[in-house]
C-alpha cells in the first residue's frame, strides 16, 4: 500500500463535526493504529468489572456497556460507508441516530466481554477491508449525512472515534 493512501485527510475531505475524531488519530500508520486498538480495547476492558460496566457516571447518559455498544454501531456504520465509497458505490447514505441505536439495542443482557468481542470482530474485518482497498479508492468521495467525505477520512474517523470515546471511558472509570 502506498503511504499516500494512509496520509491524514485534509479538513476539506470531511464535515467539520468529525474533526474531533480525525484529530485523535496518532501520526502513525493508520492500519497499525486500527489494528493496535484491538489489543488495547481487549486488554483495557478485561480489567473492568461487570458491576462497573452498568453504572451511569453523571453527566453521561450511557453505561460503559452502552458506550461499547455505540462503538459497535458506529464501527458498522462508518465501515459500511467506507466499503461502499471505496468500491465506487457513491450513492448518498443517510446519517445515523446514535441515541436510537442505543435505545433499541440490548447492550445490558450480554456481558461486557461479549460486547468487546463483537467490536473486536467488526474491527478485525475492517482492518482486512482497509488492507485490500486500492490506493486510488482512498480518494473516492461520497456523501454521508448530507456531506462530502473521502474514503481516507472515513478510515480516520473509524479509528479516531474509538480513540475519542476511550479517553472518556478512561476518565469516567478513573474517577
Amino acid at each position: 500500500m502506498t503511504p499516500s493512501a494512509y496520509r491524514p485527510p485534509a479538513k476539506t475531505e470531511y464535515n467539520e463535526y468529525y474533526d474531533k475524531y480525525v484529530q485523535q488519530v496518532p501520526a502513525e500508520d493508520l492500519l497499525q493504529v486500527a489494528s493496535s486498538q484491538v489489543d488495547e480495547l481487549q486488554n483495557y476492558f478485561a480489567t473492568v468489572a461487570e458491576s462497573q460496566a452498568i453504572v451511569l457516571h453523571p453527566p453521561y447518559t450511557w453505561t460503559i456497556k452502552q458506550v461499547v455498544g455505540h462503538l459497535i454501531d458506529t464501527e458498522r456504520v462508518f465501515a459500511e460507508r467506507f466499503h461502499r465509497f471505496s468500491c465506487g458505490d457513491l450513492q448518498p447514505v443517510p446519517g445515523m441516530d446514535q441515541d436510537a441505536y442505543v435505545a433499541n439495542s440490548d447492550y445490558e443482557s450480554p456481558n461486557l466481554s461479549s460486547l468487546v468481542s463483537e467490536w473486536l470482530n467488526c474491527r478485525q474485518a475492517n482492518v482486512f477491508l482497509m488492507q485490500r482497498t486500492k490506493p486510488a479508492a482512498w480518494d473516492n468521495i461520497g456523501v454521508a449525512s448530507g456531506y462530502n467525505v473521502t474514503v481516507r477520512a472515513l478510515g480516520y474517523m473509524l479509528v479516531g472515534h474509538v480513540e475519542y470515546h476511550m479517553k472518556i471511558v478512561r476518565k469516567r472509570l478513573a474517577a
